[in-house]
C-alpha cells in the first residue's frame, strides 16, 4: 500500500514537472520569437510597440520560470532516491549526518526532506526539529529475535542480515537473510 502511494506520488512530481517545463519552453520560445520579429518589423516607433514588447517579454520570463519549477520538481525526486539511499544506511536518520555526507547545509536539506514530505515521497514520517532527525513511524509486527537462542543440544544459532536494495523507492534496508521484509521508506515487501 505504501509503495504505491510512493510511487504514485513520484509520478505525480514527475508529470507535473515535466508540464510545467514544456508549457515553459513553448511559452518562452513562441513568446521569444514574437517578441524578435515585432521590435525589428515595428522599428518600435511607437509607445504601443514598446508595451507589446515588453507584453511578451513578460510572458517569456514566466515560461523561463516555469522551466526553472519544473527542473526542480524533476531534481526534487533524483535529490529523493539519493536521500532515501542514505537514511536507510543511518539508524538514526540524522539531518546533521545527512547534510554532512551530501556536502550541503543542514538548512537545505531541511528544506529538501520538508519538500520531499510535502509531496508524499516519505508517507507518514515527519521531521524532529528537537532532534534534527527524521521520524519514521514503525507498524507493529513480530520481530525475530536479534538475541543468539538456545537451541535443545546446547549450541547457539546467530541471526543474519542482508542488506537490500528496495525495487519500489531504491532505499537501501536491512533484513533478516532468507526472510522477507517490509522497507522502512516505502513499506514494499524487499527480500534477497
Amino acid at each position: 500500500m505504501a509503495t504505491n502511494s510512493v510511487e504514485s506520488a513520484i509520478n505525480k512530481v514527475k508529470a507535473k514537472g515535466t508540464i510545467l517545463r514544456v508549457l515553459g519552453w513553448i511559452l518562452a520560445v513562441f513568446n521569444g520569437f514574437i517578441a524578435l520579429v515585432g521590435s525589428a518589423a515595428s522599428g518600435i516607433k511607437e509607445a504601443l510597440d514598446v508595451v507589446l514588447i515588453l507584453f511578451f517579454l513578460a510572458i517569456v520570463t514566466i515560461g523561463v520560470w516555469l522551466i526553472i519549477k519544473g527542473n526542480k520538481m524533476i531534481k526534487l525526486i533524483k535529490t529523493y532516491y539519493d536521500y532515501s539511499t542514505r537514511l536507510a544506511a543511518d539508524p538514526e536518520k540524522s539531518i546533521d549526518l545527512l547534510a554532512s555526507v551530501m556536502g550541503i547545509t543542514v538548512a537545505t536539506a531541511t528544506k529538501n526532506i520538508n519538500d520531499m514530505i510535502a509531496a508524499g515521497f516519505f508517507p507518514n514520517c515527519y521531521l524532529d526539529g528537537q532532534h534534527n532527525k527524521l521520524v519514521i513511524p514503525t507498524t507493529v509486527q513480530p520481530q525475530a529475535s536479534t538475541v543468539s537462542t538456545p537451541v535443545s543440544n546446547a549450541t547457539t544459532q546467530t541471526v543474519k542480515y542482508s542488506t537490500v536494495q528496495c525495487k519500489g523507492c531504491g532505499a537501501t534496508n536491512k533484513i533478516i537473510s532468507g526472510t522477507v521484509g517490509e522497507c522502512e521508506f516505502c513499506g514494499s515487501q524487499i527480500s534477497e
